[in-house]
């Protein structure tokens, strides 16, 4: 966990050095990346769930996702499913369109790696690093520094001529000792008792997308 060690130190660093600030003007390519994902008002897409936890015997499952802007994630599928709380297409606008300091950390010829420190104590996350092409301003990994779930390290796959949206995506996550960072969705509001954990969990998640349809 020293990346998550790192960034809680940027996170108070900077926040004494807000005190006297406003949160800084988006740079360019990540202004572009927050553009797409506020562009649309809904997304239907189809993803198929792995969920790799050990210990736990979890089937993979096919659903139908919908986005729709201030509404909650809508999904369709048939009995139990468990899904990541964190990594999932249409999120870059709950860290890019808020109260954040942006540091450049890293640049190369093709991508630049950004490190995001929220400034507002009352967002879940803490700090996100973002690694972005910039040919195209595609998001391809995310490491997700949050105060109740752990750390999550997002990784997107792009086909050849898609736009935004991954055709795949992987989600790795640590939490110590936390609530499981899996929401279980189902006919019950009710949660098992097996996604709540007093030892640290790490597990991966799989995310294939298919059938994307942007309005």
């Amino acid at each position: 966990m020293k990346s998550a060690i790192l960034s809680f130190l940027v996170f108070f660093a900077v926040l004494q050095f807000s005190k006297h600030t406003h949160a800084q003007q988006l740079p360019e390519i990540l202004q572009q990346v927050l553009n797409a994902d506020t562009s649309y008002h809904k997304i239907r897409c189809k993803i198929n769930i792995h969920v790799d936890v050990a210990g736990l015997k979890i089937p993979d499952k096919k659903i139908a996702l919908e986005l729709e802007k201030g509404k909650e994630p809508a999904i369709k599928s048939e009995g139990m499913v468990f899904f990541p709380k964190r990594g999932v297409i249409g999120q870059y606008h709950e860290f890019l369109d808020s109260k954040c300091q942006s540091i450049l950390i890293d640049e190369k010829p093709d991508t630049v790696l950004y490190k995001l420190v929220s400034l507002d104590n009352s967002t879940d996350w803490v700090t996100v690093d973002l690694k972005v092409s910039k040919r195209d301003a595609r998001v391809h990994e995310m490491v997700i520094s949050t105060r109740k779930n752990g750390e999550f390290v997002v990784k997107h796959w792009y086909s050849r001529g898609s736009f935004k949206f991954p055709e795949k995506t992987e989600i790795s996550f640590e939490a110590m000792p936390v609530k499981f960072p899996l929401k279980f969705m189902g006919k019950t509001n009710s949660e098992p008792s097996i996604i709540n954990s007093d030892e640290p969990v790490n597990g991966k998640v799989l995310l294939n997308y298919s059938e994307i349809v942007v309005n």
